[in-house]
């Protein structure tokens, strides 16, 4: 006797096979076949083979996942920000150099007696005894270099008294008032 021929997509089962009854489901022989497709116990096991979408493995994958991603949102956020503020802080502290340098030179230059006795002299209209000091106004350099601004001779306060006061005169008659009349219905 010839065993018939099993079809492209089953499988043999390894070990012997007990004859008659098995745990599986009712066999349609002794000699180990499988029951056929339409048969109770091939939808059984098309069941038993599908798994489910989400599995306790997946589960426990994207928890571990949503953990680690929360864990590292904090620290990432103030990495931002520490580097936000250290750039900040250089920037500043450029400035500052630059500051100090203007300042260095500037002490410098105060600790030449003949710049110190030059800024007294045209500043602070210092002199020594016995030298006498001319101010001409009107006729300096720097005055002559910067266009005069069309400033008002006045303070503004007094200019606003004469306005209200221009104001205040009668205007000068023009003719005389139409009486109002009374709307058409």
């Amino acid at each position: 006797m010839s065993r018939p021929e099993r079809p492209a997509g089953s499988r043999a089962r390894a070990g012997p096979r007990a004859s008659g009854s098995s745990a599986r489901g009712p066999q349609t022989s002794g000699r180990g076949r499988r029951p056929t497709p339409g048969s109770a116990g091939a939808a059984k096991r098309r069941s038993a083979r599908r798994r489910p979408a989400l599995t306790s493995r997946a589960a426990i994958l994207a928890l571990v996942v949503c953990v680690i991603a929360l864990s590292l949102a904090y620290p990432l956020r103030e990495y931002i920000a520490q580097r936000a503020e250290i750039t900040r802080l250089q920037e500043e502290l450029s400035r500052t150099r630059g500051e100090v340098e203007d300042l260095q030179q500037r002490y410098d230059r105060l600790q030449d007696p003949g710049y110190v006795e030059r800024l007294a002299r045209t500043r602070l209209h210092y002199q020594y005894p016995g030298e006498h000091t001319y101010v001409v106004l009107g006729a300096e350099e720097d005055d002559a270099e910067q266009p005069e601004a069309d400033e008002p001779a006045d303070p503004w306060f007094t200019q606003l008294w004469k306005s209200v006061r221009e104001a205040d005169r009668a205007a000068p008659d023009t003719g005389s008032i139409p009486e109002a009349q009374a709307p058409a219905h």
